[in-house]
């Protein structure tokens, strides 16, 4: 069935939220931006006949992180049906990463802007994962930063939960994996495993965050023109090869520590968790010794930061370079 675009014009009033402007759509609905009497949040909308309702997971798996007090996700502000769709309204937030790195010089962050965000993203799935969750889609379209009035333009989000996949029964028991699965996810940061089509497990989220990681400290992947996707799959494993790996972590990358964490998260099975901290260990020496300062995190919007809010960049120099990353 094709899918039911919701189409909403500017000043449309849905319950108390009036629609602003339209910010993108896909192949399951639309996001808007809009407003009431509180400020500006994002709107998503669904067609109620939709094969997929992707806002159901969306709104389940939001719920369940903010009973948590996760890091790096949207809070859900409303959610309900309203004439032939669904809706959930939630933080708006800034640009994607992908967005920030394209506008960066060389299509790239400097290596201690990357490395930054690059802890905050992998926060946000182990956030995901303890709640039982895959996201099956890590890529930097669906990480974005926060937004400059609200002094967030160092703070990371992830989005887009349409993917993802509980993998433990209501006991917190790690599920069996199924002996095949179909692709999931985008070609050019899936897992091997994804390309094998097998089921993935959160050892999978961690290695697609490592390409996420290539790309946005190098401006790209060294498969990026590659078409095939069985093509890029085996791209993929002749990078495992010590004799090729150095495709993979062109400078500025931080070699040495992302070889490790690529050979920590190659040697995990299924059932196996990733050690987080070890990982963030790895992140944080390679940002110490990078020479180049965290402070201010570099990308394009932190101009508006530095010409909106000085007083924020005072309060950050005072603190210390994001203190909750380095924690």
């Amino acid at each position: 069935m094709a899918a039911e675009l919701v189409q909403l014009a500017p000043g449309t009033q849905v319950e108390r939220w009036t629609i602003e402007k339209k910010l993108g759509e896909g192949g399951f609905g639309a996001v808007y931006r809009c407003y009431d009497a509180t400020g500006k949040y994002a709107l998503k909308v669904e067609g109620i006949n939709e094969q997929i309702q992707v806002l159901k997971m969306e709104v389940f798996v939001l719920a369940e992180l903010t009973k948590r007090g996760s890091r790096h996700f949207c809070r859900i502000e409303d959610k309900g049906r309203y004439g032939n769709f669904n809706y959930v309204v939630m933080t708006l937030v800034g640009k994607s990463l992908q967005d920030l790195r394209k506008g960066s010089p060389g299509q790239k962050l400097t290596i201690a802007c990357s490395l930054s965000v690059g802890i905050q993203a992998l926060e946000a799935l182990e956030d995901l994962h303890n709640i039982g969750y895959l996201h099956r889609d890590v890529k930097p379209g669906n990480y974005t930063i926060g937004r400059a009035e609200l002094n967030e333009l160092r703070k990371v989000y992830i989005l887009d939960f349409g993917m993802a996949r509980k993998f433990t029964n209501e006991q917190g028991v790690i599920r069996k994996p199924r002996q095949a699965a179909g692709f999931r996810g985008t070609v050019r940061y899936a897992p091997i495993a994804c390309h094998q089509q097998k089921d993935l497990s959160r050892k999978d989220d961690v290695e697609t965050w490592i390409y996420m990681q290539v790309e946005l400290t190098a401006s790209r992947l060294p498969w990026k023109d590659i078409q095939d996707m069985k093509q890029v799959g085996d791209y993929k494993q002749r990078v495992r090869n010590p004799a090729y790996t150095a495709e993979l972590f062109p400078p500025p990358c931080p070699s040495g520590e992302l070889r490790q964490i690529l050979s920590m998260v190659d040697s995990l099975q299924y059932f196996d968790a990733p050690n987080y901290q070890a990982i963030y260990q790895l992140m944080r020496g390679a940002l110490q010794n990078c020479g180049q300062p965290e402070f201010p995190y570099d990308h394009p919007e932190r101009e508006k930061l530095l010409k909106n809010s000085r007083n924020y960049f005072l309060d950050w120099e005072c603190n210390g370079p994001a203190a909750h990353v380095l924690l």
